[in-house]
């Protein structure tokens, strides 16, 4: 049985690197793949347009395994609003074209996008600061999430409404774009603040085909208290390996926070629910211990 490749989120790389270079960076610490930001990569279409065409030979040649991960500011596909909620739909159309000219073969989105725009990227490599404060804010917002959640609930018709509209359209269109024959996934991630039911998306069947669910180990601590429970999960995932506190999602080490994967990287891999394994860790020397520490696990197992 093959063991799942580990891939990295591009987040420990965006002070010092474009997405183009942040995949060269990650290619040398010994990742499978990177899951970039999608504003980190349109900052840099915008200055290079080549890059797209750059990233798929390089990619190519170093059989990497890339991601991307939508945006989670403002304005939102589940927005109410529906002058806002086409603006966000028509950027991610946009970051699919980009996904197909690169070789991206998956996009992860959550259901919608709350943090303020004052920490978007605006230039090829992230601002340190303002990437400081950014990670700072989505810890914070774990402390906001059950108000938030209560509040998406009250609003639960109109709001999922909006989102599972913005969802067909962007899973439609994401159809359509070939990775090496195969149309691009989208991936519907569970959050600690949400209010869907995520067992209720029809994943992989009729409008949703090439939609599949997200699994990451720290919102579902966060959100449930439990740690992730896939023995019952037939279908294909996307699989977010991340610890955390168990209160805010602070994207520690792993092994370092009260996450247990033991059961959920067993069920992973015994049931072959996916071929790949995603990190998030805010610093390189983080991103790398997390590797080494998942690494030693998946050998045991």
């Amino acid at each position: 049985m093959q063991s799942p490749k580990i891939i990295t989120s591009v987040a420990p790389y965006v002070t010092i690197a474009n997405a183009l270079q942040a995949i060269g960076l990650a290619h040398e610490d010994g990742f499978s793949g990177i899951e970039l930001d999608e504003d980190h990569l349109h900052c840099l279409v915008q200055v290079k347009p080549s890059c797209l065409n750059l990233i798929h030979e390089y990619s190519t040649d170093k059989h990497m395994i890339n991601f991307l991960h939508k945006t989670l500011f403002r304005p939102s596909i589940d927005s109410e609003n529906q002058a806002e909620r086409r603006q966000a739909v028509d950027f991610t159309l946009k970051t699919l074209d980009y996904m197909e000219a690169a070789g991206i073969s998956r996009m992860i989105l959550h259901s919608f996008s709350d943090l303020p725009g004052f920490f978007k990227s605006r230039s090829e490599s992230a601002n340190k600061v303002g990437y400081f404060l950014g990670c700072y804010v989505v810890q914070v917002y774990g402390i906001l999430a059950p108000p938030l959640k209560e509040y998406r609930k009250a609003r639960k018709d109109k709001v999922e409404r909006s989102f599972m509209n913005s969802l067909s359209e962007i899973a439609k269109y994401a159809s359509d774009k070939k990775i090496d024959g195969r149309p691009i996934e989208i991936v519907f991630e569970e959050h600690y603040s949400d209010a869907i039911d995520y067992d209720s998306i029809s994943y992989g069947k009729g409008n949703f085909i090439n939609v599949i669910r997200g699994i990451d180990t720290a919102h579902q601590l966060i959100r449930t208290g439990k740690n992730t429970d896939l023995s019952e999960m037939s279908e294909p995932i996307h699989f977010h390996a991340v610890d955390t506190n168990g209160m805010i999602d602070d994207h520690r080490t792993i092994g370092r926070g009260k996450v247990n994967f033991k059961d959920s990287l067993s069920d992973t891999i015994k049931r072959k629910l996916t071929n790949t394994i995603v990190i998030e860790n805010r610093t390189r020397s983080s991103a790398l211990e997390s590797k080494e520490v998942l690494a030693s696990m998946i050998k045991k197992m």
